[in-house]
């Protein structure tokens, strides 16, 4: 029951379109997945080159423009809930529950957010 409340609450957090480029890895392959579109303390959404598989978990890396909290780099435990293709040839959105994050990667998120973020 209170996964779906929680499932309802992700939808109305507010989300931020992220004014910078954050490219984003898969930290356990090494491998360079795309750039980071938005994101809130609970979720995230990147486009990239490759589509992950759904319904996995990763973790991933945010390597930032500049440094926040002295952190250059936000490792998050994520679950990948989805993957479409995008209108530009061989590009992937990529929709991600974030699952596992410190307290201080979460914080950076949120001056992330603050820094570099644009609200819609």
């Amino acid at each position: 029951m209170s996964h779906n409340c929680s499932k309802e609450h992700d939808r109305d957090m507010e989300r931020h379109i992220i004014q910078g480029d954050v490219d984003v890895y898969d930290s356990l392959r090494d491998l360079y997945l795309g750039r980071l579109v938005n994101i809130h303390t609970q979720g995230l959404m990147v486009m990239g080159d490759l589509s992950l598989e759904e319904d996995r978990l990763y973790t991933l890396d945010l390597h930032l423009p500049e440094p926040i909290n002295d952190q250059l780099v936000i490792q998050l435990g994520v679950d990948c809930l989805w993957t479409r293709e995008a209108d530009l040839a061989g590009k992937y959105w990529m929709g991600f529950s974030i699952i596992d994050a410190s307290t201080e990667s979460l914080q950076s998120i949120r001056d992330l957010v603050e820094r570099l973020g644009e609200s819609y």
